[in-house]
């Protein structure tokens, strides 16, 4: 409860930085669980990245290099359009590559990991989306635990996401605000 932020930590005396503390603990927490669910919205955006550039250009997407060939020359143009759209793309994508990262991270903790990084995969990752009973039977936990565990891996992928230079840390609350809004 205290990784969290929703307890106090005593070990911090001065109650001013007790609460900013805790304020950034509760928000790590938060942001990395709506980073969680919008993961497949994320994934199934980049999939979909290559056909709306070749549509953007009027060209039909059946070679690469002759898209991005397309695409230099766009961009040399000045297409502001597309320009946002690739920087988009790239932000995302690096996004994902940081969440990637922060789950193979998981997926090495000593005792539990493997069992965290698939409940995370199950809830969040994978292609389908299962009800909560079929989580449950995949998993073999029980409702307790499942929440128990959730919690633990949510706090450890939060504590590997946002501990990252404050550039970094600045661009993914971009994404988070955004991936916000379109909910």
């Amino acid at each position: 409860m205290t990784q969290r932020g929703i307890l106090a930590n005593p070990k911090v005396t001065d109650k001013k930085i007790r609460a900013a503390r805790q304020k950034k603990d509760r928000d790590s927490y938060h942001n990395t669980l709506l980073l969680l669910q919008n993961y497949r919205t994320l994934v199934w955006v980049m999939e979909c990245f290559p056909e709306t550039f070749a549509e953007e250009l009027d060209r039909p997407f059946s070679d690469v290099d002759e898209l991005l060939e397309q695409m230099d020359l766009q961009l040399a143009m000045g297409n502001r359009k597309l320009e946002n759209q690739l920087e988009g793309a790239k932000k995302s994508r690096l996004l994902l590559d940081r969440v990637n990262e922060a789950l193979t991270v998981l997926k090495q903790k000593p005792k539990n990991g493997r069992e965290l990084y698939h409940l995370i995969y199950l809830t969040y990752i994978g292609p389908e989306t299962l009800r909560h009973k079929e989580l449950l039977y995949r998993l073999n936990l029980s409702s307790r635990q499942y929440y128990r565990f959730r919690e633990q891996a949510i706090t450890i992928l939060s504590i590997r996401l946002w501990s990252a230079p404050a550039a970094d840390v600045d661009f993914w609350l971009e994404m988070l605000t955004f991936l916000e809004s379109i909910q």
